[in-house]
């Protein structure tokens, strides 16, 4: 009978660990899905994979940021063969970026020489504007690195972009006291 009793006992132990799992299981199904920081909009990374890049329209610009007029803020992000995620502002005017002409942060927020196609080169292992407007040619001439550091003499350093990414998405850096902290 104690064989029985044991065999009772293991049985009654092993139903309430079963109904903890089972009201474990309904209350996360019950909560829905974790509702996303609206306070930290993200970019979409997961599928950006090394040697690729993106544009996108900055989530948020940096703080105290004063954009020209018709002026907006764009975002080059590109993953070197290492993997690493690296994120560049850029002004942009009707939507196209500029090239920046003066350092950061005074290139921010100010146009820059139009250019019709600012890309990486992953060959080249160069940042440039690949296609200037007409008379807009000596645009060429500035060069950057895939991090963001100037490869022509005279060409400032890329804005770069201070965010985190995470669970395939990259989200911004937001000044202390909001919800978000990050790194490039």
């Amino acid at each position: 009978m104690n064989e029985r009793r044991l065999l009772a006992l293991a049985l009654r132990g092993m139903t309430a660990v079963a109904l903890l799992a089972c009201a474990a299981v309904g209350w996360h199904v019950a909560r829905g899905p974790a509702v996303p920081d609206e306070a930290t909009p993200g970019i979409r990374t997961a599928r950006l994979a090394p040697g690729q890049w993106r544009w996108a329209d900055a989530p948020a610009p940096p703080p105290g940021l004063p954009l020209a007029e018709s002026a907006s803020l764009r975002l080059l992000l590109l993953r070197t063969a290492d993997g690493r995620l690296h994120a560049f502002h850029f002004t942009a005017v009707q939507g196209r970026p500029t090239v920046p002409v003066s350092a950061p942060p005074a290139s921010l927020g100010s146009p820059g020489l139009p250019c019709d196609d600012i890309t990486p080169d992953f060959a080249t292992q160069d940042i440039a504007c690949r296609q200037p407007r007409p008379g807009f040619e000596f645009a060429q001439r500035h060069r950057w690195s895939l991090d963001g550091r100037p490869l022509t003499p005279g060409t400032p350093p890329l804005p770069v972009a201070a965010g985190r990414e995470t669970g395939g998405e990259w989200a911004p850096l937001m000044p202390s006291g909001t919800a978000s902290a990050a790194m490039r």
